[in-house]
């Protein structure tokens, strides 16, 4: 089992690009927060709502990075990538 995991983290690392390793890992720890909220909330009500809080505070982080790097792609990288054209005669 500890293998199989190890794998898929490994072929995870390989296909996809840090951005979208970042934009995973926000949508991970908010995931994990809401699930850890309503765990503590059987507990102590207080402490769950700050734990919600953070986590939606993460997802808005997330969004946010995702929407400046579709932005920035969408502007900016997609005219630096074009070939320059040669106006030989």
């Amino acid at each position: 089992m500890i293998q199989s995991i190890i794998q898929m983290l490994t072929s995870w690392n390989v296909v996809h690009s840090e951005r979208t390793k970042l934009q995973h890992t926000y949508v991970a720890v908010a995931v994990a927060g809401i699930i850890l909220a309503g765990l503590v909330g059987l507990l102590n009500r207080d402490v769950s709502q700050i734990i919600v809080g953070i986590s939606l505070i993460s997802l808005g982080i997330g969004l946010a990075n995702t929407l400046v790097w579709a932005l920035l792609y969408s502007l900016v990288v997609v005219k630096l990538e074009k070939p320059a054209k040669n106006n030989r005669k």
